[in-house]
Formats: C-alpha cells, structure tokens, sequence
C-alpha cells in the first residue's frame, strides 16, 4: 500500500485543525449568542409584563382593566388568573401546558409537544388580602430561527472553509517542504550518478530547513571526500602491489629459462623473497589501517617498560643504521610504564627509527630519547637527515604520501609507516607530532599517558 505523500498528511492535520478551531469558535458563538438572547427575551419578557400590569387599576376590593388593554403584544401573550389560578382574562397559547403553576416574579420555562415557552409572573395584592395575578407567555421560537440560521450559515461555509483551508494548507506546506524535495532530488541524483560534488541550493531554505539543507551538504561533501580517498586508497594500493609482483614475476621467468645458471636462479629467488616479504609487511599494514578503519583492530592494553621498548626498537634498527655508518645514541630513563599494546608501541618505535635511518645522512647520527614529563611519558626520535619542507608536514600523515618518492619507492617505503603511528600513538591515547628543517634534521615526538605503575 502506498503511503500518504508527507504534504498531503501536513495539509489534512492543518486543515483538520483549521476546521476543529472554526467549530470550536462557532459553537461558542452560538452558545454565547443564544445566552444574550435568552437574557435580552427575559428582560424584554420582564419589563412588557410590568407594563401590562400599570394597565390594571385597583380601587380598593376591586379592579379594572384599561379599555384598550392589549393581551397580544408581538410574540408575548398576556392572560390575567385570581389567586385560584383561574384565568381570567386573556389567553394562553395553543398547545400550553395546562395547570401551571403560578411563580411571583420568577422565570419559568414550560415545554409542550412542539414548541417551549417562558413565563414571568406578577403577583397584584388588592383589598383585603386578595390576589391577582398578572402573566406573560414569551415563544422561544425567536432564539430556535437564530440557532437555525448559525447552522445554515456553518453548513453552507463548512465546505468552502474546508476547501480554503485545503488550498492553503497545501499551498503553504509545499513551501515549507520545497528544500525537502530538492534534498530528495539531489540525493537521487547522486545517488544514481557520479556527481558527488551536487550541493543542495541553499537560497530558499530558511530557520530549520537552512539548517537541515547545511546538515546534509556537510554529509556530502564527507561523501565525497571519502569516496575520494577510497579511490585514492585503492589507486596507491594498486601501484604498490604491482612494482613488487612485477619484479616476482620477471624473476620468476628468468629462473626458469634453459640457460640460467644455478647461481642467477638463485640470486632470483632471493629477490624473489625480499620482494616477498616488502609485499607481505604492506598487506600486513594495508590490513591494520583497514581493521582499525572499521574499528575491528583490537589492542591487548597491558603495562609496558616503555624504555625497554626503545632499547629493544634500537637492536632492530641497528644493523641498518651501520649499513650507513650511523650512530645511534639513547637517552631512556627508568621507569616508564605505560598502559598498551606492546607489539603495536615496539613498532611505533621502529617505524620512527627505520625513517630516521632512511632520511638521515651518511655517518650522521641519531639520538632517541624517552623520559617522563608530567604525567606523560614522551620519546622522541631526532636525526641530522635531509629534513622536511613545511608544505609537506601537514601531509605525511596521508596514508601511500612519500615527501620523496622516487626514494621511498627504491628503499621499500610505503608511505604507510607514519600512518600507522599516528593512529597506534592516539588509540592509545596519546599524540604525535614533528618538527622539521630542511637539511637540519627532524624530531619526532611521541606522547603517552603514563600506567598506573609509574
């Protein structure tokens, strides 16, 4: 079953409550207006009355009516009754009750079987103790041809009241929901094409719609900026994994030519493992960025001697560095317990001394320090190396981004290193940051809260 468009729904509970709010007034319209009525018949009742009684004159133990007393005046009948409640003189309407009893200077309303009437009595004493009473009989049917003419008029605007305030409604509430529409539209677009950089318009949107209009152009361009990286992602991961491969697959070819010797199969093989191994270490961390990506990367917390780590990230770097005749000088102090996973600090650690390595310069040095400030236990990792321009320390945090690339490519650098320390230093709470000059060196600089036994 197809649901109500939300303008239709808006519209009917409008002019539903439109219609109600115009019931509502007009019922008390009528009630108000009837109790006017009724009041102003009563004292119009009261006062006719009061004249009809100056008509009849007492002489002592006797009356007399004027001549041209008149017993009918507009929808007012006048009767006179002795103190019996017989009548006298005048009439009483047809169909009137018979038997009424006699209320001095009260209202009374009597109902026969088709009309009601209103009564209002006067008690005339004269001579010695003897009573006259003097009544008039006042129709409803005054208030009955108003109430019926407020009902007439509610009937026949009823429905135009109901169309107007259809027309309206919908009119109104297509504005209202215009930015609504466009979001739809807009969002089916992209949806059905490529176009992420559509925007919503935001000229017509206004107060809460401005702001929705704002909130869904903000998830667009996340969309499009992650959809951007994703192909970025997959267009470096590409590039990465096809350098190595292609080295495996020459070498492989070459391995088994006829004439290969046994010292060039095996000089293949072995390039065939290093490369190998530079593609397993890139899956490995390809893998860890994409677990903790989906937040699927789980750290074992535990308390780790943070200047052991170091001490342990220095042997493994150490055969490289005297590769280039680099020395590496430590400065831990004791005592630096923090609360992580130690897999994941050990290789923040080496991730920055391998980079070291790579930049510094030939028979330069590099010196790692790990102390305790605070309540904060900072290492850093400071070299004399090649540096780093200024454009480029607010991207080599980017995953695949190599400041120089066509050396980070010939050395087996992914450019996901700093990437992954990055997000390894601030899952555990901590921050990392860089200071660098070109030419002079760089200083890593890593910071985490110290464990409860330090």
């Amino acid at each position: 079953m197809k649901r109500m468009p939300l303008k239709w729904k808006v519209t009917l509970w409008y002019a539903g409550m439109l219609v109600v709010l115009v019931f509502l007034v007009l019922g008390f319209l009528l009630y108000n207006s009837e109790q006017m009525l009724r009041s102003e018949s009563v004292s119009r009742l009261e006062d006719m009355v009061w004249d009809f009684v100056d008509e009849i004159h007492l002489n002592g133990d006797s009356y007399e009516l004027d001549e041209d007393i008149r017993f009918y005046e507009g929808s007012v009948v006048f009767s006179v009754y002795d103190s019996n409640g017989r009548l006298l003189y005048g009439s009483v309407p047809e169909d009137f009750p018979t038997n009424t009893p006699l209320k001095a200077y009260g209202i009374q309303e009597f109902t026969g079987q088709d009309d009601t009437w209103t009564t209002y009595d006067i008690m005339i004493p004269y001579g010695n103790g003897q009573t006259l009473w003097a009544r008039g009989i006042n129709t409803a049917e005054t208030l009955t041809t108003v109430e019926h003419l407020i009902v007439r008029l509610l009937l026949i605007a009823c429905p135009l009241l109901i169309a107007v305030a259809l027309l309206v409604g919908y009119s109104i509430t297509r504005r209202a929901l215009l930015p609504v529409d466009e979001i739809c539209r807009t969002a089916d677009e992209i949806s059905n094409g490529t176009d992420l950089s559509r925007r919503i318009p935001e000229e017509r949107a206004r107060g809460e719609m401005r702001q929705l209009t704002d909130t869904f152009n903000h998830m667009f361009a996340r969309l499009e900026e992650s959809f951007a990286k994703e192909r970025q992602f997959t267009s470096d991961a590409s590039h990465e994994l096809r350098t190595p491969i292609a080295v495996i697959r020459s070498q492989a070819e070459y391995a088994l030519m006829n004439d290969a010797t046994e010292e060039e199969r095996k000089e293949g093989l072995e390039v065939i493992l290093k490369q190998s191994e530079q593609m397993s270490s890139l899956v490995s961390r390809l893998l860890t960025l994409a677990r903790a990506d989906s937040g699927k990367q789980v750290l074992r917390k535990e308390p780790v001697d943070l200047g052991l780590a170091a001490a342990a990230a220095v042997e493994k770097v150490q055969e490289k560095a005297a590769g280039r005749k680099i020395r590496i000088q430590c400065h831990i102090s004791p005592d630096l317990t923090v609360l992580g996973d130690e897999g994941s600090l050990d290789q923040v650690l080496v991730n920055l001394l391998e980079n070291a390595v790579q930049y510094g310069k030939e028979e330069g040095h590099i010196c790692l320090t790990a102390e305790r400030e605070g309540r904060e236990a900072v290492c850093r990792v400071e070299d004399d190396g090649i540096g780093i321009a200024p454009e480029h320390l607010d991207k080599i945090w980017n995953r695949f981004y190599r400041v120089d690339e066509a050396r980070g490519s010939k050395e087996g650098n992914s450019g996901l290193g700093l990437a992954l320390v990055k997000w390894i230093v601030e899952a555990h709470g901590g921050s990392v940051s860089v200071k660098s000059e070109p030419e002079k060196g760089s200083c890593f600089t890593v910071r985490l809260p110290l464990g409860v036994e330090a």
